[in-house]
Formats: structure tokens, sequence, C-alpha cells
């Protein structure tokens, strides 16, 4: 189970923080499994996990190291999935939710222990996955790993998610990046021109 700490009085930024992170999750959820996808569900699934109580948010415990975070995650993706029978067998999307929530509170927001940025995942799906399989078209060393499922619900153990990840471990390498940093070959965004 996550470490979890007694709360203490939140700060502003941190209740700032907060709500924008868990807004982003349930966002980013369009394509969650159907009978996950309301607001209730998602909110109450990252409040139980305590995501903006977990001590990887928490300063006053100083620096985190990628070890103990790596332990972190998978123990809280394992919690979101046996706290919630609509996420069982979906890791990819337990993992989805530690990532938009982090990517938002840690990489944009610059909260969290000193050390956290540089230990977060990119959340991983579709737009993702097309703009790694764009740049990295003749890379069968990286594509093997990335691409051993195309799809987010096909994530349905850490092993697997874990390989996808390795992947991209490789080109936050080569290219100097933080593995979050990868998200900038996210393609989600790009408007593709119909055939008229």
């Amino acid at each position: 189970m996550p470490h979890q700490i007694p709360v203490q009085p939140a700060s502003e930024r941190h209740t700032i923080l907060n709500a924008y992170a868990e807004w982003t999750v349930l966002s980013a959820l369009r394509q969650a499994p159907r009978n996950f996808r309301s607001r209730e569900k998602v909110y109450s699934a990252i409040r139980r996990v305590g995501l903006g109580t977990s001590t990887v948010l928490r300063t006053e415990l100083g620096a985190i190291s990628p070890p103990k975070f790596n332990r972190w995650h998978s123990e809280t993706i394992d919690l979101l999935v046996a706290q919630n029978p609509e996420l069982r067998n979906q890791v990819g999307w337990a993992a989805k939710i530690i990532n938009i929530y982090l990517k938002t509170y840690a990489y944009v927001g610059d909260g969290g222990r000193p050390g956290l940025r540089e230990c977060l995942h990119p959340p991983i799906d579709g737009g993702l996955w097309d703009g790694v399989r764009k740049r990295y078209s003749k890379r069968s060393d990286i594509l093997s790993d990335t691409h051993c499922v195309s799809r987010i619900n096909q994530i349905t153990s850490y092993g697997i998610y874990q390989q996808v990840l390795r992947g991209l471990g490789r080109i936050a390498a080569e290219k100097g990046w933080m593995l979050i940093e990868v998200e900038s070959l996210w393609e989600g965004t790009v408007i593709k021109k119909s055939r008229t």
C-alpha cells in the first residue's frame, strides 16, 4: 500500500494545484472504460488513493529518488485497480490517471518533492504512440518496446507498462530528456486533413 502521511492543512497553492490536477485527469479520460468516466468516479478514485496527500508531494520529506518513486507508482497503480472494479486489468488507465495528475501537479505546476519532476512517467496513449512511431519508424530497438501493445487498454499488467516505458526511456536517454519530456512527441493535437 502506498505510504500516506497524515494530512496537514493545505496551502492555497496545494489546493489550486490539486484541484487543477484532478480536473485534468477527468478531462483526459474521455476514452476510459465507459463506466469510469464520470466526475464522481474519477475524483473519488483519485481521493481514495490519496494522490493529493501522497508522500511524493510532501516537500518536507526531502528529495525523492527514482527507485522510491517507482515503488510508490507501482503500489498506487495496484491500489487504484484494486479499489475500482472498472479498472480491473486496466493498468494502462490506472497509470494514465497517476501520470496526468503528476504531470499537472509536479511538472506544469512545479509542486511536490525535490527530484519528483525527474522521476515522472509520461501519460501513455494513442497520441504518444503516434508521435513515437512517426519519429522512430526505423528504430526497431525502440518500437519493439514502445509498441509491444498499441492501445492503452492492452496494458493489462505492470510488466507491459514497464516494457513501454523502457522504449520511451531509450528515447529520453538519447535526447538528454527527463522521461516525462518524451511527451513532447505527443501528436494528440495534430489536426489531420480530411480527404476531399
